[in-house]
């Protein structure tokens, strides 16, 4: 009797032990979070800086997706952790996956770490060094968003780049925040966020 519940004691160990390795090895191609209101909310805030630098190594874009790396995962990744790293990893695939199938002119581009999805322009290559342009460079935590000085002037209700809506009162908040109005701007800026785009964070003119 006591060796078969030494037995019993020692495989439950052994399956405690094993099984989060056995979540975390699985890709995030192959897992589907359901979206809750919490996660939600992760996703719509601004990641901190303390979650970026604990993952940055174990997410790497393979062709033209973010996924996983399980292997550098930390070790002392919760499963809250893994959950909120699966969610925004999987927005922002659907964010390039839904901008591979704009037909406006915009271009992509793969870069070691993030993709930047360009907005079609027809201004030459030295109204846009003098202006900026219209992109959305697409990385695992968010995005960083860039708005040419000529959008900046009839930007109306907001603009679309690259099929993320940025709204005016977002922009004006920026622009406020770099001490500038539209009209006044000298250049394009740029900024953090993460859909929708309801905050931002490291402004700067482009």
């Amino acid at each position: 009797m006591k060796k078969t519940s030494t037995i019993l004691i020692a495989t439950a160990v052994f399956l405690s032990s094993t099984l989060p390795v056995m979540t975390q090895g699985v890709s995030a191609e192959q897992v589907k979070v359901p979206t809750t209101v919490d996660a939600q909310k992760n996703l719509e805030s601004k990641p901190s800086s303390d979650f970026i630098n604990k993952f940055d190594q174990a997410v790497k874009l393979s062709g033209s997706q973010f996924i996983i790396d399980t292997d550098n995962l930390p070790k002392n990744t919760t499963a809250e952790e893994l959950t909120q790293l699966r969610e925004m990893v999987s927005q922002k695939n659907s964010i390039i996956s839904d901008s591979r199938n704009l037909n406006n002119g915009t271009k992509i581009e793969y870069n070691n770490n993030s993709v930047t999805i360009i907005a079609a322009s027809e201004n030459n290559d030295l109204l846009r060094f003098r202006e900026g342009s219209n992109y959305v460079h697409v990385y695992w935590w968010g995005l960083r968003i860039g708005i040419s000085k000529s959008t900046l002037h009839y930007i109306g209700a907001g603009v679309t780049i690259g099929g993320i809506w940025v709204p005016e009162p977002v922009v004006s908040k920026v622009l406020s925040t770099l001490g500038v109005v539209a009209t006044l701007a000298p250049g394009g800026i740029v900024f953090n966020s993460t859909p929708p785009i309801a905050t931002f964070w490291g402004p700067e003119f482009q």
